[in-house]
């Protein structure tokens, strides 16, 4: 366990002192409170660091257990001119609601009785990157493959359409047999499905694994690779000008032979796409019983997702 070490000449925030007091306070002592705002508010922040899938979608805080979004499924246009005639009813049919549900999320990270009295350890910022690091890797699993009855509702729990689409369905691509990607066509194929409007946020999420498939690939008229390396830090890579987004929880190339298909790459707008639900207040309770010799510190927050826009994401499908 690697805990940081305290500065014995840091200056502590009233905020900071409060949750340092819950921590160390009496170990015997089992007790519950809302993580102080700016410590909470810091979880969140670095959570939709860590989360690839979050990172890319649009967040909406709420004091509710669920959000209702309406979506406009009309394609017209839905500003112009005003003039003296009425809205059509059709128009008006095409707006629908989808409701998002939060969820509860938690983390329990542990430490011992000796740790929490060390003076000389962090121990709040150890607690703070455990509880950061655990919700992230739920969270983003769940955008992804959630069953949206006790978790958001994921992306790839979705059927994806290979011919005609119906509604509520992820249009897709053929890439080819699960364990190789067939040529870079397929690559373009998928780009040129999403919608000129969409594309000025666009981006590539896929694993690793994915991306070490695509990045041998190669234009054939010109023999250029289509995968850009970045120039710099921070900056990501790009496959035909669009940003790769590297996501270790979407599925590899190579997938055990009893898999049929599999969908290692998505080319979407996700703030279009896929909507975000969550309560701000992350509680915390202190149980010094159930984990013995250690104190495990259970950490709450609520939350929730759904797609509201199919459109706006894009499957490439490796099918048997």
């Amino acid at each position: 366990m690697n805990i940081p070490m305290d500065n014995p000449n840091r200056t502590l925030d009233a905020d900071a002192k409060k949750f340092l007091n819950f921590l160390r306070g009496n170990p015997n002592d089992q007790a519950k409170i809302d993580l102080p705002t700016s410590i909470s508010d810091a979880i969140t922040s670095k959570i939709q660091i860590l989360s690839p899938i979050k990172s890319l979608a649009k967040v909406t805080y709420t004091s509710n257990d669920r959000l209702d979004v309406v979506v406009d499924t009309n394609d017209a246009e839905t500003s112009g001119w005003i003039t003296d005639e009425l809205i059509k009813c059709e128009e008006i049919s095409a707006i629908t609601k989808v409701s998002i549900h939060l969820h509860q999320l938690y983390a329990k990270p542990r430490v011992s009785h000796t740790l929490l009295e060390d003076d000389t350890a962090n121990v709040e910022e150890f607690i703070h990157d455990k509880i950061t690091t655990q919700m992230a890797a739920s969270e983003n699993k769940s955008f992804l493959f959630g069953d949206g009855i006790s978790q958001p509702k994921g992306i790839l729990k979705y059927d994806i359409s290979l011919g005609e689409r119906k509604p509520r369905q992820i249009e897709g691509v053929v890439g080819g047999a699960p364990g190789k990607i067939a040529d870079y066509t397929k690559i373009v194929e998928l780009m040129e499905k999403l919608p000129s409007k969409y594309l000025a946020n666009a981006a590539w999420i896929m694993s690793r694994n994915a991306a070490s498939h695509i990045r041998t690939l190669k234009d054939a008229t010109n023999g250029k690779f289509l995968w850009q390396n970045s120039i710099a830090h921070g900056i990501p890579d790009t496959l035909l000008g669009y940003p790769v987004v590297i996501c270790d929880d979407m599925p590899k190339v190579s997938v055990p032979e009893k898999e049929k298909q599999c969908v290692p790459v998505l080319f979407a707008n996700l703030y279009e796409g896929y909507q975000i639900a969550e309560k701000p207040v992350i509680n915390i309770l202190k149980d010094p019983f159930n984990a013995k010799p250690y104190v495990e510190f259970y950490a709450t927050k609520r939350i929730g997702g759904d797609v509201v826009n199919f459109d706006a994401i894009k499957a490439l499908v490796l099918k048997q």
